[in-house]
């Protein structure tokens, strides 16, 4: 192995892999999910085909992070996705202290499968709460209740989950500033160490999306949206959870490390229908995709049919299930890293002509710049795609 190969392998240190099958699909979800349980084991054992192909290639890499992501991950059986995590660990090294996240739903929870998941491996859980107003649920298409949702959380604590994170999800018609908060105010007395609260977003495609233009559903309110965001600040803050990301809150050594990976555009191995991975370019030709000149990174994704998914990872050919890549040159990737990173309460390095582009930005209050890095003030926050459009163009 050359060393630029050898050097871009080194610098992979997390795994992403998607499991894409739910009791059914949310209203508003626009990533690769299936209802039902339908080839469920063929799935399953192409995902592990495929992380000994990823293994075959790269040599047994030490992971700092893994997250099996969905769909509904918790919605099948917990013995296949313990095999999962037995394939990953034959494969790849797991460092000390590995974060191993495992998403689930309420209404796929109870105390005994959790304590399965805990003995597999997993030692983190992003429960997909999203509300706990019966009107708003329904909206959202979940299939869970409220008392379900409540009761989910002390299903994965009892069973010995320590690291536990709660999904939350604001701006959705017919939610009241008042409902919104007293939802943030249960949820943190649950006392979970991560909550994420994300603004409702129509995405095309989705049935959501669908509602609202014949207009069966209303659009989302920005100026709702806006009160609740900051409500959410307020309200998560004051329960001792930092806003380390616009849409993540943590106890101080809970955020999601995994997620910083992404934030950070660090580099990470996707597995599975739809899933996406960022390379170094050192590591390109290691997974079968050429390198063009002048390339710093590859991003790499799969498609979205689970039959052709299984077939191509099946067909004896040794291939990787990628369907398609993209170089990323020095530009893309500073514009990449102002559009991730000053999503982060960190900010970002200050380098090169930012420091003149954002003289305006921190004299209005929009940016923050200390100690040789930039950042969003909290009324940045508020407009983070207007400030961004400054920054990059």
């Amino acid at each position: 192995m050359t060393d630029v190969r050898a050097a871009g392998r080194a610098r992979i240190r997390s795994l992403y892999l998607h499991v894409p099958f739910c009791e059914r699909r949310c209203e508003y979800c626009d990533f690769v999910s299936l209802p039902g349980r339908d080839r469920e084991v063929e799935y399953v054992e192409a995902l592990r085909s495929e992380v000994r192909g990823l293994a075959a290639r790269l040599g047994r890499l030490e992971l700092d992070t893994v997250f099996v992501g969905g769909g509904t991950p918790s919605f099948i059986d917990p013995g296949r996705l313990g095999g999962l995590l037995d394939e990953v660990r034959a494969g790849f090294a797991l460092a000390p202290g590995c974060e191993v996240t495992l998403e689930a739903n309420p209404s796929s929870t109870s105390e005994a499968r959790a304590a399965t998941w805990l003995e597999a491996g997993f030692n983190r859980v992003s429960l997909g709460i999203q509300s706990l107003e019966p009107d708003i649920l329904t909206f959202l298409g979940r299939v869970h209740d409220r008392e379900r949702a409540l009761a989910a959380v002390g299903e994965v604590r009892r069973a010995g989950f320590s690291r536990i994170s709660c999904d939350l999800i604001y701006a959705v018609p017919g939610l009241d500033d008042a409902r919104w908060r007293s939802t943030l105010e249960r949820v943190a007395a649950l006392g979970p160490g991560h909550v994420s609260a994300y603004e409702l977003t129509v995405e095309a495609g989705t049935p959501l999306h669908a509602s609202v233009r014949r207009g069966a559903k209303p659009a989302v309110d920005p100026e709702a949206a806006l009160r609740q965001h900051r409500i959410a600040v307020a309200v998560l803050g004051a329960a001792g959870l930092h806003q380390y990301e616009v849409s993540n809150y943590a106890q101080a050594g809970e955020e999601c490390r995994h997620n910083l990976v992404y934030w950070r555009r660090g580099h990470y191995l996707g597995v599975g229908l739809g899933a996406h991975g960022h390379l170094p370019a050192g590591a390109g030709t290691l997974v079968d995709i050429p390198v063009p000149p002048g390339a710093i990174g590859l991003r790499y994704w799969h498609g979205r049919s689970l039959p052709a998914y299984v077939d191509r990872c099946g067909d004896g050919s040794g291939r990787l299930p990628i369907e398609a890549y993209e170089a990323v040159g020095a530009a893309d990737a500073e514009v990449e890293r102002i559009l991730l990173g000053l999503r982060l309460a960190e900010g970002i390095e200050l380098t090169g002509p930012l420091a003149a582009r954002s003289d305006g930005l921190v004299a209005a209050d929009l940016l923050w710049r200390r100690d040789g890095r930039l950042g969003a003030t909290a009324q940045g926050q508020e407009v983070l795609d207007e400030v961004i459009r400054q920054l990059v163009t």
